[in-house]
């Protein structure tokens, strides 16, 4: 007869019992110990707080890492109440990985510090994730998410950046964020960096045309389909899916067999816009999936293809959808 093992569950673990694992710099951090921080009560909050400037850099960095790696793979799990006091922490990779980690939860009540790390923080990748996180509070106050003024206040924020000598990598997420408005001053700063020769700046007005859902840039995002650039095709590729450009599904269509960063677009895109053969395409795609990750997508995919096909018409209406990735920024890598 074979020996049962007994392991807790998560929820069965002593908090004391999590915090103390957390200052033990000699042993790695048991799994378990990560979902136990999921829902945290505010007095298990305020402890964890309160040592939390004890515990080692090294492993406050790579905590919240696997925490937001937990959130992307199951949306019942809830780490928010970790992530808000993160913000705040004296190392500007773990603030980075907390701002960024925060974008997916409801917090309207941050946005003044998040504007706070947009124009004050002293690492330029705490200020390039927070330009890129206060994207979704633009797009919020387009649907009267929230008032007026606070949208009309990041904005200006975010078109100061654009206007200012700041680094490039801060301006083009300003710029990205920002193009959910359809200001016209908006539309003067996303030509302005379709015309640079920089690529980086091509993709980043590509980005900000296919938010912006106007479709006086059509033309302009079909032309960079075929781009030599891998990431201004993938841009190209996404901008076209927002704004549902039907015609250029046979140049998507070649894109199924590019590099990964291109044919994940290609997917996504095709699936927001449909039409003759698209599904059969995309279901094709799955037989060369490398990974367990890229058929999960493309099921994605599917669904949502199905979605898109039996729904209403999203062009119609002269504001982005919220579809996938429409918020991400998990392409900001940190950088040392």
């Amino acid at each position: 007869m074979s020996e049962k093992r007994n392991f807790s569950t998560p929820d069965s673990i002593p908090f004391q019992e999590v915090l103390d694992a957390l200052l033990d710099d000699e042993h790695i951090l048991d799994p378990r110990y990560l979902y136990r921080l999921s829902d945290l009560t505010p007095e298990e909050g305020e402890r964890l707080q309160e040592i939390w400037p004890s515990i080692q850099t090294r492993r406050r960095r790579s905590l919240l890492e696997d925490l937001e790696r937990l959130t992307e793979a199951n949306t019942l799990l809830s780490f928010e109440r970790v992530f808000r006091f993160a913000i705040h922490d004296e190392d500007d990779q773990v603030r980075f990985y907390a701002i960024r980690a925060l974008e997916v939860f409801d917090t309207d009540d941050l946005i003044e510090s998040f504007l706070h790390f947009l124009e004050e923080d002293e690492s330029v990748d705490v200020r390039a994730v927070a330009a890129s996180v206060l994207g979704k509070y633009v797009y919020r106050g387009e649907i009267d998410k929230i008032p007026d003024e606070k949208q009309h206040q990041i904005e200006e924020k975010l078109l100061g950046v654009l206007s200012g000598n700041r680094e490039p990598r801060v301006q083009r997420k300003a710029l990205e964020s920002v193009s959910y408005s359809p200001r016209v001053e908006v539309h003067e700063q996303i030509s302005l960096a379709y015309q640079r020769e920089s690529e980086a700046w091509q993709a980043s007005a590509l980005v900000a045309m296919g938010r912006s859902f106007d479709h006086r840039y059509d033309e302009r995002v079909s032309s960079k389909i075929l781009h030599p650039s891998p990431e201004v095709r993938a841009e190209a590729v996404r901008a076209s899916g927002e704004l549902i450009l039907e015609e250029a599904v046979p140049d998507i269509l070649e894109l199924l067999d590019d590099v990964a960063q291109v044919r994940k677009a290609a997917i996504w895109a095709l699936s927001q816009i449909g039409g003759e053969g698209v599904a059969e395409a995309i279901q094709a795609s799955k037989s060369e999936a490398l990974t367990e990750e890229e058929e999960t997508f493309i099921d994605r995919a599917l669904d949502n293809l199905a979605f898109t096909q039996g729904s209403v018409n999203y062009q119609m209406f002269d504001l982005p959808v919220e579809g996938d990735g429409d918020f991400e920024i998990d392409d900001q890598e940190w950088t040392d």
